[in-house]
């Protein structure tokens, strides 16, 4: 609930205001953002304890202008954060209603306890922010920042914040020469600086505030990593990636990679894109609603919300903003919704159903073809092998064709299983293929938005509407079965009305899936290093350790993601291309380590079931 105290915006849990009414931009300039005249690089990273409503932020993107700098990513954590519509009417409280203002609104929203990423002004922009407490920040996020800015309330009335175990990791956050700002000159959070790295002076502070503090990073620090099996891979010399699958994974990759500056190629073994999975005419799009704290639900959440910013970038007419209606079929879905979210409202129908009005209908086929027609693709390749050179990988298709690239990213779908036996001898990777029909018939139901129960129908187009969608794990029969589409039929019996739809056309592909429903994405581990180097984890599991995952150099991968692989395809685009680019990666470190492809191994390995080679 907004209060304001004064007219000045108001914490009554700490008995603070938020920022002065007097010139508030002009002081936050002076305070925080002037800062940036001191980093000497094109690409700044500016990190903040304290977000609030964000002001601190949009002073910096104004100043980040005016100095004609490539890249602008700030991360910030929020414990107590104002919903959307408080945002909007502070804003419109204090006059800041300009286009950069409804652009961040557009894309934000609470997620507890995770880590939401917005991009702004065509992604020269990017702002991660962490909802919960700032030692679960540190924890949940890997940077270093040019710039801090400490700006909670008063160590007096919020000591968690300037506690010493913060403060005394700042410099595990910073480069040398890292700079840290706040109006706060207290003795104990000049005293904790001092003593973890800093060199801390008192500048002049703006209006009724006589000083400030200013402190410099003399000594940065290393964390104390856990589960340094998780520890990302570096990628080195990135200039031609090489992408293979053109499905919605591959082409998302390839289009963001050509959007950051790299040069991109795609390899595809069928003669046009999107002939796996992505070669329905419809689908879904909307998140996993679980319970709140369930980490499959939280990186749904994250990968759903990554989907709807690409989505509007890239989506063109081939994406339909329209929400959708999911219907509560039994006690088990009904559970996942008891709770209340900003995400879905609870009506009544003919079950309880659930409005998700952020939810997307997309054309995966059409869309794929459109993003296909702006990449460099290879068809007919189908890969057989690859050779590390020098200074690159060969990589070898049928019909001896082979394509050299700095960085291979495999985003082939169901073939992922057979990649990681053959090729990079992992016995552990736990990966499956599921086959999916859908059922294409006559619009026989009116929608403004697509329905999910047991079954699934879409909006008509162009006359047609797609009903879906069979589900059998380990069949490889790729021709169409009439008594696929007589259950797909079944499946959405109770919206029927008792009329037979006129099918015309199904559609057979083939999804990948691991055996914990998280996407595979990440670097490709080497197996056999990771078996000589964790083999005593049985025992050391809970300690410290230096040791370093060893990870085959510049392959990474996008695949295993399943039925709502509208969104988690998006994901791992997002992810691998902050992997590449070494930032800060857009979901928080535990989502990360949930991803990782070497997780099964590694749980094997914890467990003693795997003996050593040697």
């Amino acid at each position: 609930m907004i209060k304001y105290h004064n007219n000045a915006l108001y914490n009554s849990e700490f008995d603070d205001i938020y920022f002065n009414t007097y010139e508030p931009l002009a002081e936050c300039e002076h305070a925080y953002s002037s800062a940036l005249d001191g980093v000497n690089k094109s690409a700044i990273v500016v990190a903040e304890a304290g977000f609030g409503v964000g002001l601190n932020f949009f002073c910096t993107i104004v100043k980040f202008k005016s100095l004609n700098k490539k890249s602008l990513h700030y991360i910030a954590v929020e414990k107590y954060p104002f919903s959307k519509d408080e945002l909007a009417s502070i804003y419109e409280q204090f006059g800041l209603d300009n286009s950069i203002y409804k652009e961040f609104l557009d894309s934000y929203h609470i997620v507890p306890n995770s880590l939401l990423r917005i991009y702004l002004l065509n992604r020269t922009i990017i702002l991660d922010l962490y909802f919960g407490d700032i030692l679960e920040f540190l924890e949940e996020c890997e940077f270093r920042a040019d710039v801090w800015y400490l700006d909670g309330f008063a160590p007096s009335k919020n000591p968690q914040m300037w506690s010493e175990e913060f403060l005394s990791n700042l410099a595990c956050y910073s480069y040398k020469d890292t700079i840290v700002r706040s109006f706060s000159c207290a003795r104990v959070v000049r005293d904790r600086l001092s003593q973890n790295g800093f060199e801390v002076c008192k500048l002049k502070g703006y209006h009724k505030k006589r000083e400030m503090l200013q402190a410099i990073c003399i000594e940065p620090k290393s964390r104390i990593k856990k589960q340094i099996w998780f520890d990302l891979p570096i990628v080195t010399n990135p200039k031609t990636i090489l992408i293979i699958g053109a499905g919605i994974a591959g082409l998302a990759i390839a289009t963001l990679f050509k959007e950051a500056g790299f040069n991109v190629v795609v390899a595809e073994s069928n003669e046009k894109a999107a002939q796996g999975a992505s070669s329905n005419l419809a689908g879904i799009c909307a998140p996993l609603i679980t319970q709140p704290g369930v980490a499959l639900g939280d990186m749904h959440m994250s990968s759903f919300l990554l989907s709807r910013q690409f989505y509007k970038q890239f989506g063109g007419d081939f994406v339909d903003f329209c929400g959708c209606d999911e219907y509560l079929v039994n006690d088990k879905m009904l559970s996942k919704f008891n709770h209340d979210s900003k995400f879905f409202s609870i009506s009544n129908d003919i079950y309880p159903k659930a409005n998700i009005d952020l939810a997307m209908q997309i054309q995966p086929q059409n869309l794929c073809l459109a993003l296909a027609k702006n990449l460099e693709i290879y068809y007919g390749y189908e890969y057989k092998s690859l050779k590390q050179l020098q200074s690159c990988y060969e990589v070898n298709f049928g019909n001896l064709k082979t394509i050299k690239a700095d960085v291979v990213i495999f985003a082939n779908g169901n073939r992922a299983k057979e990649l990681f036996i053959s090729e990079f001898s992992d016995a552990y990777m736990q990966l499956s293929s599921v086959r999916g029909q859908t059922t294409l018939v006559d619009e026989f139901m009116s929608l403004n938005r697509p329905l999910s129960a047991r079954g699934y129908i879409t909006k008509a187009i162009n006359g047609v509407q797609l009903v879906g969608a069979s589900y059998a794990r380990g069949d490889d029969d790729a021709l169409p079965r009439s008594s696929d589409d007589d259950e797909n039929i079944a499946l959405v019996d109770e919206f029927l009305n008792n009329k037979k739809p006129n099918i015309i056309g199904s559609n057979v592909g083939f999804r990948g899936y691991s055996g914990d429903r998280f996407p595979i994405i990440g670097g490709i581990h080497n197996a056999s290093e990771y078996i000589k180097i964790y083999n005593s984890l049985l025992w050391t599991k809970n300690k410290p350790s230096n040791k370093s995952p060893v990870y085959y150099p510049n392959l990474l991968i996008s695949t295993a993601h399943g039925s709502r692989g509208l969104s988690t395809s998006i994901l791992g685009a997002n992810i691998l291309l902050d992997m590449v680019l070494g930032r800060q990666i857009c979901v928080k470190k535990s989502t990360i380590d949930a991803l990782n492809p070497s997780r099964f191994i590694i749980r094997k390995l914890k467990k003693g079931l795997v003996k050593s080679s040697s």
